[in-house]
């Protein structure tokens, strides 16, 4: 028994461990205190003077806002709910930790700089490649501003400091971590030099700032230090057009969100990173990316097929725009240059957009940058459903729709979608809009009112192009035309974008069981591939088939669920050591179907000798403890190693082992009440563990 017990301290001590909460998300000690009026010092109020809290920062850029420090030892929280109730105080929290927004990244790659293309940035060049009057300020661990590459394009104040670094209160901002300078390479690396790599920006100015520390980690204080260093320059009258935020959290901060909001009454756009969990940030918020302000812009990532970025979040009413980010080629200190992937490479490409059309235009207004950015993104049906614009950054189109007149703006949400196998294409227009001209492009988008294949002119809001084929990318470009046709004036027409595949589901792939794999139980978890669909349709439903073929002529199993990935195959379908195959299909909303998945083979375990313990679907040793495949911790192990054996690899090499041998060992706890009492027990600590795991 003595054996038992230390297995079952083992395993409890390993659940605590999993159990455990993962630090807060705040730093212990701090508190940020804004009150009613600036009138208010918290060295006199009776209610910081009691509480013994020792001012450390006043920021003259939003009155009345303090750093404050508790004494050692005092609950955080307790002091946060006793400074919350007090009427002169407009609010109190805790200053919250932040995280750099990039992921790793793997050593594949066809290119380097695949993203400055993509997003039709030598066009935009022809027109300017940025300008030593623009300043972007990169809020991040600080940029290395000796690097080859950034050194001409790094601002510096009359004192010639690169910026300001919010942790040691200094003018050193070096980068020590290097996705600072990543960032700031994106949005300028000196162009045309004949080294490196080449920023969104040949010539700008990049005003570094360090918050973000060597653990990946900045606080709200610090961030709240850098945006208040920005706008005491800005109003000593330095031109900074934006800032690149690429990181977040997931607690929402006042005292965060009136800094940027101060920003904004600079005009002052704030460009922030969506976040990398891949979740919906319309149902789990990430901040600052999705504060409601009108001078932010939140970018998720795109990849080079200009689908989303694994990593990504989104959201339909959260995340405004999708930018680059995937396998993203920059500067990184000490004049080297690397890979980063993240959605804080995305930001930095709209952030340097933003100083592009600022200087093709000499707009400084936050508002109307963030306008033109999203008016001209390049519309594509599979970011439909998953960014406000439905779309990704066009650098060509946002300095073309900047340059237009006020009151000449494009079509408002054009977009595409399959109806009976035909291009059904929806617009709006703005007031004063007396047609609109579409053309089509087969390889890319038409790029003048003159090019491409006219499908419509006219007045409506709709029109159904029947000329599509099955399986083609058409390109769809639309102008509208706010002079008088035929005549056309070239600064009288504005034009958007929409790419429109025409195609049924992505055919899926078969995951789990893998293909040859043995030893597989009478009641196989079958995984597939997710669902996707070019159209950015959504997911019906999933048809399942099992067969003794590989040509499926001898059917034993068929199933049609609602839309899945993940079947688990039911009993008494399947017989001992036979070999099958498996394949699937997935149907979108419009009926179509998918090809069929190619299919896996797999054969499943041999008979368990003189009755294997009992079945148990596979769980030889708990069935012949407990005496019933169906006792509930027999479903529980069964449970577990549905859902977590069997898919990793060692999860399916522990199976394999355990079918070969448990079965003998189950005849022999069969004939031994005392080790069959002995082993219940065993289990049942250990199944009470594996409930916390399925």
């Amino acid at each position: 028994m003595r054996t038992y017990k230390i297995l079952l301290i083992f395993f409890l001590s390993a659940f605590s461990l999993f159990a455990a909460r993962k630090n807060a998300p705040y730093v212990e000690g701090d508190v940020l205190v804004r009150f009613i009026s600036s009138d208010i010092k918290p060295e006199y109020h009776s209610k910081t003077r009691s509480l013994n809290l020792t001012k450390t920062k006043e920021y003259r850029s939003f009155p009345a806002l303090y750093h404050l420090k508790l004494p050692a030892g005092v609950d955080t929280k307790k002091v946060i709910e006793e400074l919350s109730s007090d009427p002169e105080v407009l609010y109190a929290e805790p200053n919250y930790i932040y995280e750099a927004f990039n992921v790793p990244n793997d050593q594949y790659y066809e290119g380097l700089q695949w993203a400055l293309p993509k997003i039709n940035l030598p066009s935009a060049w022809d027109k300017t490649t940025g300008s030593s009057d623009v300043i972007i300020a990169v809020i991040d661990s600080g940029v290395d501003y000796n690097h080859p590459d950034l050194y001409d394009n790094i601002w510096t104040d009359s004192e010639n400091h690169p910026g300001y670094n919010a942790i040691e209160n200094n003018a050193d901002p070096m980068d020590d971590v290097n996705h600072g300078t990543h960032c700031a390479g994106i949005i300028g690396a000196v162009g045309n030099n004949g080294i490196g790599v080449c920023g969104v920006n040949w010539t700008i100015k990049i005003m570094a700032l360090k918050f973000i520390d060597t653990n990946n980690q900045g606080t709200t204080q610090h961030a709240i230090n850098c945006i208040d260093y920005i706008i005491r320059r800005k109003e000593e009258g330095e031109n900074i057009v934006a800032v690149n935020g690429s990181w977040g959290g997931d607690e929402y901060s006042d005292s965060l969100y009136d800094a940027i909001e101060r920003l904004e009454t600079e005009g002052i756009l704030f460009v922030a990173s969506a976040g990398n969990s891949g979740d919906n940030n319309d149902v789990s918020p990430i901040y600052p990316a999705s504060y409601s302000l009108p001078n932010i812009i939140s970018v998720a990532s795109s990849n080079n097929n200009d689908e989303r970025s694994g990593f990504s979040n989104y959201g339909r009413a959260s995340v405004h725009i999708a930018a680059p980010g995937s396998l993203i080629y920059s500067t990184i200190p000490s004049e080297n240059y690397g890979y980063k992937s993240g959605t804080s490479m995305a930001a930095p490409f709209v952030a340097g957009i933003a100083g592009l059309i600022s200087d093709y235009t000499d707009e400084r207004d936050a508002i109307k940058l963030k306008d033109v950015i999203l008016k001209s993104a390049m519309r594509l049906p599979q970011w439909t459903n998953s960014v406000i614009i439905g779309g990704r950054l066009n650098a060509e189109e946002a300095l073309r729709v900047a340059s237009l007149s006020a009151d000449i703006l494009p079509v408002d949400t054009f977009y595409a979608q399959k109806v009976s196998g035909k291009a059904q294409l929806t617009w709006n227009v703005g007031e004063g809009v007396n047609s609109v001209i579409i053309r089509r492009g087969e390889e890319c988008f038409p790029s003048h009112w003159e090019e491409g294949a006219l499908v419509y002119a006219g007045g409506d809001n709709s029109f159904t192009d029947e000329s599509v084929e099955e399986g083609k990318i058409y390109y769809y470009t639309i102008w509208a035309y706010y002079g008088i046709l035929p005549q056309i004036d070239e600064d009288k027409i504005s034009a958007g974008n929409y790419a429109y595949i025409n195609s049924s589901p992505t055919r899926p792939e078969c995951i789990l069981p893998e293909d040859k794999a043995i030893d597989i139980p009478l009641t196989p978890l079958l995984k597939a591939t997710f669902f996707s669909d070019a159209d950015n349709d959504s997911h019906k439903a999933s048809q399942w088939q099992i067969a003794k073929d590989e040509g499926f002529t001898d059917i034993v199993w068929v199933s049609t669920t609602s839309p899945s990935a993940t079947i688990t195959v039911s009993s008494n379908t399947l017989s001992y050591s036979t070999l099958y195959y498996w394949r699937v299909r997935y149907q979108d909303e419009k009926d179509d179907w998918s090809e069929w998945a190619v299919p896996s083979s797999f054969t499943t375990i041999e008979r368990p000798s003189g009755g294997g313990g009992g079945g148990g679907g596979g769980c030889f040793i708990a069935t012949a403890a407990f005496g019933s495949p169906l006792e509930r911790n027999v479903q529980i192990f069964k449970e577990f190693r549905d859902k977590r054996l069997l898919t990793n690899r060692p999860g399916r090499v522990f199976i394999r082992w355990y079918y070969r041998y448990s079965p003998k060992y189950a005849d022999i706890i069969k004939k031994r009440p005392a080790l069959r009492v002995a082993v219940r027990t065993a289990l049942t600590c250990f199944a009470y563990i594996l409930r916390f795991f399925i």
